[in-house]
């Protein structure tokens, strides 16, 4: 039961992650080419340098994508990439370390199927090198994102838990590093950034949807509980950073609560 009401409540989501395509310009939204793609719900993106990518995800009658489409913010258009190196998903986590992006865990079907592979993606070769699999249990719907060198995943579900835990990657020595569990309840569908050198990790669902919101700081590896979200409770809201400050919105916080 919580698998298939996962499916439902994630799907209705808003599909709004890609969200350095529209222009803050005195707090004005310019629409931008439509993605190139098929329309899809759940899928991954990631920024490198002044090109933005997206991919995998899937549809309305459960067709799970690997395609996978850069956009060029200097001419507003779509090109599309080599696809994915894994296995069709979605709800799978992304983000980027330097010129390279990476993307992993998620859900394949048909059964579904929780994945913990990780892949990194090299816009310069436009090439798919699998690298170490994510360390804890195969998941979706989890938080990822970089912090410097590093990047991190964590929280997420696998269709009968919630998961707290928190992981480092460091595509250095493409090795994993079990880190200080996340400060709030076990959740899936939370929202996470980074701004200079903290993580941020809130909203989600843990059986109830939630707006508190924590911070993580790598130096001492601990969270410290913040100002909770200002809108109502929500899961699968987006949230990004420019500069010094988040931007948080969208979301699912509806009827289909047990």
């Amino acid at each position: 039961m919580k698998t298939k009401f996962f499916f439902s409540r994630l799907l209705l989501s808003a599909f709004s992650l890609f969200f350095s395509f529209m222009s803050f310009s005195q707090g004005t939204w310019v629409q931008k080419t439509n993605f190139g793609g098929i329309a899809r719900a759940d899928a991954v993106a990631f920024s490198i340098g002044t090109a933005g990518y997206i991919g995998t995800g899937w549809d309305w009658n459960q067709n799970m994508y690997k395609d996978f489409w850069a956009y060029d913010t200097t001419t507003n258009a779509w090109t599309q990439k080599a696809d994915f190196g894994g296995t069709a998903r979605f709800g799978a986590v992304g983000f980027s370390i330097g010129t390279k992006g990476y993307i992993g865990t998620g859900i394949s079907g048909p059964s579904p199927s929780y994945q913990n592979d990780f892949w990194e993606y090299s816009p310069s070769s436009n090439t798919w090198t699998q690298k170490a699999n994510f360390t804890g249990i195969a998941r979706c719907a989890a938080v990822g994102f970089s912090i410097g060198t590093k990047g991190y995943v964590g929280t997420g579900d696998n269709g009968t838990s919630f998961f707290k835990d928190f992981r480092e990657y460091d595509p250095a020595t493409d090795s994993w590093a079990q880190k200080a569990n996340f400060g709030g309840t076990a959740r899936d569908s939370a929202v996470g950034f980074s701004i200079g050198s903290k993580g941020y990790i809130g909203t989600g669902y843990d059986g109830m949807y939630k707006k508190d919101f924590w911070e993580y700081d790598p130096s001492g590896d601990v969270w410290t509980q913040k100002a909770n979200f200002g809108g109502a409770a929500r899961s699968c809201a987006t949230g990004f950073s420019i500069g010094t400050r988040a931007y948080v919105g969208t979301g699912w916080g509806g009827w289909l609560d047990p």
